[in-house]
C-alpha cells in the first residue's frame, strides 16, 4: 500500500512539474509576442517624432534622441545611469553629454555637444571649422575624432560603434543603416 501511495505521489509531482513547464513556456511566448508588439509600436512612434516639437538646446536634442529610440530610456525618460556629463573645455562647446546605449546587440556611444554659435571661442571655431571641412577634429596630440555637425552648426555629434569598420563599412548591415539614420536626423535637428 505504501508503494502504491508513493507511486501516485510521484505521478502527481511529475504532472505538476510538466504543467508548470508548459505554463512557463506559454508565458515566455506571450512575453515575446508582447515585446515584439512593443518594439513595433515604439518604431511607429519614433517615425512620428518631429524635431520641431523640441527645445533648441542640448536638453531638447537629447529628448528628441530618446523619443527616436537612439538613446536609452527608463520609464519614459532618459536613463541617467547611461549619461556622462562631458568636460567641454577641450572642444570649446557650451555643454556636452555622452550616452552609452546599444543597437543590434552592439554597444555604441553617442556624444552630443552644444555650441554658443554667437560667441565661439578660438577652440570652438577651430573644431567646428575642422568638422565642416573634413568630418573630424583633433585635440592635443590625440588621434583625430570623426564627428558630425548639425546643419545649423550649433550641435556636434560623435557616434561610436565598434561593429562598423569605417575603412570598409558594410553598408547593408543594420548597424551601418542605423548610424546613417541617426546622423541624418541629427543634422536636420531644428
Amino acid at each position: 500500500m505504501k508503494k502504491f501511495i508513493a507511486a501516485i505521489l510521484c505521478v502527481g509531482l511529475i504532472a505538476a512539474a510538466l504543467a508548470g513547464c508548459a505554463y512557463k513556456d506559454a508565458l515566455s511566448k506571450e512575453n515575446t509576442a508582447t515585446q515584439a508588439t512593443e518594439a513595433t509600436s515604439s518604431a511607429a512612434t519614433a517615425d512620428e517624432v518631429d524635431a520641431k516639437n523640441y527645445s533648441d538646446n542640448l536638453e531638447g536634442l537629447s529628448n528628441y534622441f530618446a523619443d527616436k529610440g537612439y538613446i536609452t530610456t527608463k520609464d519614459g525618460k532618459i536613463d541617467e545611469s547611461t549619461v556622462t556629463v562631458m568636460d567641454v573645455s577641450l572642444i570649446g562647446a557650451k555643454e556636452g553629454k555622452k550616452f552609452a546605449t546599444s543597437y543590434g546587440g552592439k554597444a555604441i556611444t553617442i556624444e552630443l555637444y552644444e555650441y554658443n554659435v554667437k560667441n565661439l571661442n578660438d577652440t570652438a571655431k577651430s573644431v567646428v571649422e575642422s568638422v565642416k571641412n573634413s568630418g573630424e577634429f583633433t585635440i592635443l596630440d590625440l588621434p583625430s575624432v570623426k564627428a558630425n555637425l548639425s546643419d545649423n552648426e550649433k550641435y556636434l555629434m560623435i557616434y561610436s560603434d565598434s561593429s562598423i569598420d569605417d575603412a570598409k563599412p558594410d553598408k547593408e548591415s543594420d548597424n551601418y543603416k542605423h548610424r546613417e539614420e541617426v546622423i541624418k536626423n541629427f543634422k536636420s535637428f531644428i
